[in-house]
Formats: C-alpha cells, sequence, structure tokens
C-alpha cells in the first residue's frame, strides 16, 4: 500500500505526466544550450532584451503558469463558486487534514523552486543583467501556496474568490517590487517571502477542514436569503419552462467550463502588469511587459482548453461524455454548438479584463508617456492608419487565437481519449517551449535569409496538409451524416468568407514587394481553424455512443 505522499505524487503525476515530461524536455534543451557554451568557451549570444524574453522569460511564465493550475487543482472546480475547489473526491480518503493539505503544499512548492533552480543554472542569462539566486523561489513558493489557501477556502458569495485571490497576490507582488524599486538587497526580499509560507499553509488547512465538513457559508442578510428561498421554487417553474432546450444547454456549459478561462486571467494579469512599475522608462522592457499581457489569455487558454474540452464523466473514465449530458435528447452538432457559444463568451469576458486592466495599468504606473512616445514613433514610421490598424489587429488576433486555442482542442478532448488528450498538451507545451529558442537561433545564426526564402513551401505543405485533413472529414461527415448538406455548405462558405477577410487585411497592412500576396494567403489559410473544428462533431458522436 502506498504511503500517502507516495499516492498524492502518484496522481500528480498519472494526471500531468504528459505536462511534466514536456517542461522536462524544456530543462533538458536548455542543459544542452549551456554545455555547448561552456564547452566552447562561447560568449553570450543574446543581442536584445526581447531575445533573452523568448528563450528563457516567455517558457518559465507558461511553467509557471501550469503548475499553478496544477498544484492548485485549478481547472477541475468553479473558481467563481462559494464551495471549496479542492477535490471533493479526496476528502473521503482515510488521510488526515494535515496530509490533504501539506503534499500538495509541499509538491507544489518544490515544483516552483526546482523551475527557478533549473531556469536560474542552466540558462544562458546576459551577462549584464544582476541576476537573484534565492529570492524567486521563496516568492513562486509562496505564490502557489496562497493560491492553494485562497482557492481551497468556501467562501460566503459568489465571486468572492476571485476578489481575494486577486488582492492577496497582488499585495504579496507589490511587496516584493517595492523591495526592489528600492534597491533591497536579496535577503531582504527572502525575510519578506519566506515567512508568507507557514501562514499560507496555516491558511489552508483551516480552508480544507472546513470544506472537509460540508462548510459552505452564506453571506446574504438573512431576510434576502429566505426571500430569495421562497421565491426560487415559483420562479424556477417558469425560468425552466421559458428556457430553450439550447438555452439551458448552454447555461450548463458556462457553469461548468465558461468561467475558468476569465477568472485565471484575472488572477494572473495583474501579477504581469504590477512589473510595469519596475519598467519606468526602458521601452523594450516596457513593451515586453504590455506583450505579455496580451499573451496572457492565450497561454492560459492552452491549459483551460484541457477543462473547457473536458466532458465530465464519471471518475473512472474521467474523459467519458457524462451520462446526464449523453442521455439528453439533443443531436451531437446542438451539443457542439453550446460548448461553442460557452468558448465565445469565455474569450470575450477575459479580453474585457484585458482591455480594462492594461489602460488602467499603464496610467497609474506612469509609463503611459513612454509608450504614447513610442506609439508615435511607431505611426510616424508606417503612417497613422496603418498603426491605428495594425494596433487593432494584434488585439483583435489575440482574441482569436485565445478563442482558437479553446475550440481546437475539442476534436481531443471531446473523443474521450486521455492519450490522445495528454498528448496534445504535451505537444503545446513543447511548442511553446522551443518557438522562442528556435526564432532566436535562427537571427542570432544569420539564417533568416533560408529561412524566408523556405518559408513559402513549408507554409505550402502546411496548407496541402490541412486541406487534406478537412476533406477527410468533411467525407466522414457526409457519409456518416452527423451535419446535414446545408450546415457542411454555411459552414465551407463561413471559413472562406473569415480566410479572405484576413488576407485583404493582411495584404493592406504589408503592402510591400518584399511579401508576396501568395505568402499572406498561405498564412491566413492556416490562421483560421477549419480541420480539427470539423472534426469535433465525429469526436463527441464517437464519445456519445461508444
Amino acid at each position: 500500500m502506498m504511503s500517502p505522499a507516495g499516492a498524492i505524487g502518484w496522481e500528480f503525476w498519472h494526471r500531468h505526466r504528459w505536462g511534466f515530461r514536456a517542461m522536462g524536455v524544456y530543462i533538458v534543451l536548455l542543459f544542452g544550450v549551456k554545455l555547448v557554451v561552456v564547452v566552447r568557451d562561447a560568449p553570450v549570444v543574446f543581442r536584445s532584451a526581447e531575445s533573452f524574453a523568448l528563450v528563457v522569460v516567455v517558457p518559465i511564465t507558461v511553467s509557471f503558469v501550469y503548475l499553478l493550475a496544477v498544484f492548485t487543482y485549478g481547472l477541475s472546480g468553479d473558481l467563481a463558486a462559494r464551495q471549496s475547489m479542492y477535490p471533493g473526491r479526496m476528502f473521503t480518503l482515510p488521510l488526515s487534514n494535515a496530509a490533504l493539505v501539506g503534499w500538495p503544499m509541499l509538491y507544489g512548492a518544490m515544483a516552483m523552486v526546482a523551475l527557478w533552480v533549473l531556469t536560474r543554472w542552466l540558462s544562458v542569462w546576459p551577462s549584464d543583467l544582476s541576476i537573484p539566486h534565492v529570492w524567486p523561489a521563496t516568492l513562486a513558493a509562496s505564490l502557489v501556496m496562497w493560491t492553494q489557501a485562497l482557492v481551497w477556502m468556501p467562501y460566503g458569495l459568489p465571486g468572492l474568490r476571485v476578489v481575494v485571490s486577486v488582492f492577496v497576490l497582488w499585495a504579496i507582488d507589490a511587496i516584493v517590487i517595492l523591495a526592489l524599486a528600492l534597491k533591497a538587497p536579496e535577503w531582504a526580499v527572502v525575510a519578506i517571502t519566506a515567512p508568507q509560507i507557514p501562514v499560507a499553509y496555516a491558511v489552508a488547512r483551516v480552508a480544507v477542514a472546513r470544506a472537509r465538513r460540508g462548510v459552505v457559508p452564506d453571506w446574504w442578510f438573512p431576510t434576502r436569503a429566505s426571500q430569495r428561498s421562497a421565491d426560487g421554487r415559483e420562479q424556477n417553474a417558469g425560468y425552466r419552462e421559458r428556457w430553450s432546450a439550447a438555452r439551458a444547454q448552454s447555461w450548463y456549459e458556462w457553469r461548468r467550463n465558461g468561467r475558468s478561462l476569465p477568472v485565471w486571467v484575472a488572477i494572473i494579469l495583474p501579477l504581469e502588469l504590477l512589473l510595469l512599475w519596475v519598467a519606468g522608462t526602458a521601452t523594450s522592457l516596457l513593451i515586453i511587459i504590455l506583450l505579455g499581457a496580451l499573451l496572457a489569455p492565450v497561454v492560459v487558454a492552452t491549459f483551460a482548453a484541457a477543462s473547457v474540452s473536458k466532458p465530465g464523466g464519471i471518475a473512472s473514465d474521467a474523459y467519458a461524455l457524462a451520462p446526464f449530458v449523453a442521455a439528453r435528447p439533443r443531436t451531437d452538432s446542438q451539443l457542439l454548438a453550446a460548448k461553442l457559444r460557452m468558448t465565445i463568451r469565455s474569450t470575450l469576458m477575459a479580453w474585457a479584463l484585458v482591455l480594462l486592466a492594461i489602460p488602467i495599468a499603464v496610467y497609474w504606473s506612469g509609463t503611459w508617456l513612454t509608450l504614447l512616445d513610442w506609439l508615435r514613433s511607431v505611426a510616424s514610421t508606417i503612417g497613422v492608419s496603418r498603426a491605428i490598424v495594425l494596433l487593432v489587429v494584434v488585439v483583435a488576433g489575440q482574441m482569436l487565437s485565445t478563442w482558437k486555442q479553446l475550440v481546437q482542442s475539442l476534436c481531443f478532448g471531446l473523443t474521450g481519449n486521455e492519450r490522445l488528450i495528454k498528448g496534445s498538451v504535451f505537444v503545446s507545451l513543447i511548442l511553446a517551449s522551443l518557438a522562442g529558442p528556435l526564432a532566436i537561433w535562427i537571427v542570432d545564426s544569420e539564417r533568416i535569409g533560408v529561412v524566408w526564402s523556405a518559408m513559402p513551401l513549408i507554409l505550402a505543405v502546411l496548407v496541402c496538409a490541412k486541406m487534406l485533413a478537412a476533406g477527410w472529414v468533411a467525407a466522414r461527415l457526409v457519409r456518416e451524416g452527423t451535419l446535414n448538406d446545408r450546415t457542411l455548405i454555411t459552414g465551407a462558405v463561413s471559413w472562406t468568407i473569415a480566410v479572405l477577410g484576413i488576407y485583404t487585411l493582411m495584404a493592406w497592412l504589408t503592402d510591400t514587394p518584399h511579401i508576396p500576396r501568395y505568402f499572406v494567403m498561405l498564412v491566413a489559410i492556416l490562421f483560421v481553424p477549419l480541420a480539427r473544428l470539423s472534426a469535433a462533431p465525429l469526436a463527441i458522436a464517437r464519445n456519445r455512443h461508444r
């Protein structure tokens, strides 16, 4: 029989082994680069802060978000609900509250510390940067433990968990950033962050003990609570009569998975924007921070997609379609449409937070003058109209990429195949880790001309593969009668219009003889999802009728 430590550790590994392996591949790549630099006595190759951010900062940020989601059980529950997000199935285990709290917190803190230590010693850092040794590890450990404590706590009001989590994590980061701005020594920052660890454990111990006893407080005023319960029975019958089946299914999908993305963005975004107070007048650092904030929903959507596409089956077959959903008198396409509506709403809510938080943070941090000067320089280079359209395209492109991350996982997640689902997450993490180092290697080794010459051929091969896969999916849809001819034609026309619209906009923005029109068309075709999205009805049909 396994010990409590071994059992909880095995569960983390078994459920998230593909993600951990992807992080391991990135660490091995860092070690390989460091080994080459040491053996060959090569100089540090980073030419700019942007290069360093792509190779080190972006992957470590993605890894931090992933580990935060894993060890808080953050994707397995409703962050905006009143009840605890600690998995209820674990409350029945013959373990003490100390074991239920201590081991996940210990594993989470150890993972964060290991991530920083390995990145700190295996990365090739710019020689002109003063890189700390200890305090990032204690800060990461305290952040993950406080996040665990706050999301495991039951609350008396819906949505209060998000508010409390953002406030506490923001306060911790604000103290650290203030200490750095005042050039405090490393031991002082450690003295601020290290005592947070036992305090977070004590809070989590109380939270899990209350949740295990079934305590879910209700902080509404008694008169309002009684009025709500009295009126609820009368109104619910009327609501159920007025609600259509499609609306009811959309409500169900939203309550299960829709709030995951905007809530995680609300928690992570303030932590990123606090760096604006450190940026000062450094334009390159300011742009990197803002680009990171714009990428936050896309990164979070990569992990939230596993929750969005997870049907919610029984514990023994966690990725199977829930019997409650499978038995409903709804077609496969109608069930899929409810999920798609949920992803659109989730994306819009997440980006509403981003577009509201960034201007406020830029203004309060005093960096708006630096940003305004940079925007003026861009406008003077490419023209005011193109600069405005380019800004809109960047924001809209990130919004579409966020939605694309959510919906493209549907064909994998709805199959119910655990290996396929986790393998897709593994591949996503690998690609995210390799994209930055590969781009910097191409630029620094002066092979950008060779790659640019081969890019049309590479894109053409990818487009051919995409269209072949889409054709195969369309043939299956027609043969199995999953979608009728009208739906297929409408989808094909809508996809074509979207590709032509993106092509027209990109062709106007890149009006230069150096970028041929066919290259722009290939990019537009690859950007708009087709094959995997079209395969989602087949996936849900397979999962529903197996």
